[in-house]
């Protein structure tokens, strides 16, 4: 039988992630904490042992549907179990989120989703014969084995030239990339945000508020790199946030008006390139909501990983209440949080 620990603090969290592997830079109890703050939800993490094994620790986000609960519905992925090496490889993943069970039944949990780090690599298909529901979608990083400059020869020719246009029009134009300003971070960024929906005709990806609250909270921590585009009189015109890991620098935001002559996402995007592939780090791109950003990242010739959303419902009738007081079936909400981590 599964054993439950509750880790009650950074300090208790972070040792047993320490010891896992398909960790990214959002399991951190800083950012947790902080997307906890923002969605007003209850974050709590738990270790799981199967006799004398430690399996690997799961961190929850529960929501209130009046009398039962959701776990994990909020608009991040790679936010899911972290697993140890020799779990793992025993293929224990589905024991532990078994393990877990007796907390879900406590909080009268009829939901739960689970994001799968590609770094995992897990086979969608041994998820789907265990019972859970799967959708999977292509990720996108650049290695960062490479310099910036043969990285750059290595582009397609098509794509070199792009980019080397982008950077020349930039530079007529006086545009050049800094270090955001805590101010613009919390200011400017939320605004931008919205902007975003609206000229798409969408509704919000992020919950209002969702991004200012979380801006406040990360504008100056060390493992958030935030970078601005300014114009020639000083204007801010893009901001990227993306957060350091290890070994990878993770894309996280991006935003900015549209500029004449200027691509400023692509300013942004070479920005986080470089700056990744200077320190010996991978740069994660994310996936692609549309054609126009799959041909993109496509052409920026990155290794492509496997990203897994398994759902799980305990039982599916209960669920049935849920989404109806959610106003959303299952696969529309899959498709929201899937839509909001596409989108840089």
């Amino acid at each position: 039988m599964a054993k439950i620990c509750v880790l009650e603090d950074e300090q208790a969290y972070e040792a047993e992630l320490s010891q896992c592997v398909g960790v990214t830079a959002y399991h951190h109890w800083f950012f947790l904490s902080a997307l906890a703050d923002a969605l007003h939800c209850d974050f709590k993490a738990f270790a799981v042992d199967s006799g004398a094994e430690r399996l690997g620790v799961v961190p929850l986000f529960f929501q209130r549907r009046g009398p039962i609960s959701t776990v994990n519905y909020i608009p991040f992925g790679y936010i899911g179990p972290a697993v140890r090496g020799e779990a793992l490889r025993a293929g224990r993943l589905g024991e532990l989120l078994r393990g877990i069970r007796p907390v879900l039944w406590r909080h009268r949990t009829v939901a739960a989703q689970w994001w799968l780090s590609p770094g995992l690599k897990l086979d969608p298909a041994a998820l789907t014969t265990q019972g859970f529901s799967v959708i999977t979608w292509d990720n996108y990083v650049i290695p960062g084995t490479k310099s910036v400059d043969d990285f750059l020869k290595s582009l397609p020719t098509s794509r070199r030239q792009s980019i080397n246009r982008t950077l020349r029009r930039a530079q007529d134009h006086g545009m050049a990339v800094r270090q955001a300003t805590a101010d613009e971070i919390v200011q400017w960024l939320p605004g931008q945000i919205d902007a975003i929906s609206e000229r798409q005709g969408a509704s919000p990806v992020y919950p209002s508020g969702l991004v200012r609250s979380m801006a406040g909270r990360l504008a100056s921590h060390p493992r958030l790199l935030w970078r601005a585009v300014e114009d020639a009189d000083g204007a801010v015109q893009g901001i990227v946030g993306s957060i350091i890991g290890d070994d990878r620098l993770w894309g996280w935001l991006i935003a900015g008006p549209p500029v004449d002559g200027v691509s400023v996402q692509t300013l942004c995007y070479w920005d986080s390139i470089t700056w990744a592939l200077d320190r010996g780090l991978a740069v994660d791109l994310g996936g692609a909501p549309t054609d126009g950003i799959e041909k993109f990242k496509v052409s920026l010739r990155p290794e492509t990983e496997t990203m897994i959303l398994a759902y799980q419902y305990h039982p599916h009738a209960a669920y049935k209440l849920a989404a109806a007081l959610r106003h959303r079936g299952p696969v529309q909400a899959g498709l929201d949080r899937l839509r909001l981590l596409l989108e840089g």
